[in-house]
């Protein structure tokens, strides 16, 4: 008899449960956006790469949620690799999310400049936004002719400035991820099956009867 999977333990995430399903999500959207940004395919009727950029910065931040309100082993890791000292009550456990939030945005640049983006983009406004950081879209005019692209017209790029610096929004991304893949690795949290299950889970075939 053919199982469907396990219903989800945590409320309100269409399945998703473990923080290695998180990972699995910002590496998909990264995959996404790359996509959306070809040049290769024509416009669509909505602007994608500006809405996949906006989800791929929040999955990269709230990934620090899910390491965190995961399970006690989980928090054991991580206090002992930042050096967090809050306990397991409920003032602790927010103080020790915040501190584990800060320690990451302190130590990958690239998960900094995601926590301004996804709260920017989020709230729409935040009182305590970090001037120096600016997600923008710009429009460049093309030189070399490719793909559906030719010299006159214009395409766009998703760009991150960091005071004077400024990068491909992709390679930020790319970078936040690198840094979770080395923690999950580290602390060894890439615990049971990584992959997501299947939206059609076939049945097995009856056996074909034989023919006398």
């Amino acid at each position: 008899m053919i199982e469907a999977p396990k219903p989800s333990e945590i409320g309100n995430v269409f399945g998703l449960h473990q923080p290695h399903h998180m990972l699995s999500k910002l590496l998909w959207e990264i995959y996404e956006l790359t996509n959306s940004m070809s040049v290769w395919e024509e416009s669509g009727s909505w602007p994608v790469p500006m809405f996949q950029a906006f989800n791929t910065a929040v999955t990269a931040w709230h990934i620090t949620d899910w390491l965190w309100q995961s399970n006690l082993e989980t928090r054991t890791a991580l206090r002992k690799r930042y050096g967090i000292f809050e306990d397991e009550t409920q003032k602790g456990l927010r103080k020790g999310l915040e501190a584990f939030q800060n320690a990451v945005a302190k130590e990958n640049r690239s998960l900094y400049i995601c926590r301004e983006i996804a709260n920017g983009s989020k709230h729409m406004r935040t009182t305590k936004r970090d001037g120096k950081i600016r997600a923008m879209a710009k429009w460049d005019p093309v030189v070399d002719g490719a793909g559906l692209v030719k010299p006159g017209d214009l395409v766009m790029s998703l760009r991150v400035a960091d005071g004077d610096a400024e990068t491909d929004a992709e390679m930020c991304f790319i970078n936040a991820l690198g840094y979770w893949e080395r923690l999950f690795n580290d602390e060894k949290l890439l615990v049971g099956k990584a992959r997501l299950p299947d939206k059609i889970i076939k049945a097995s075939e009856p056996s074909a009867a034989k023919a006398f």
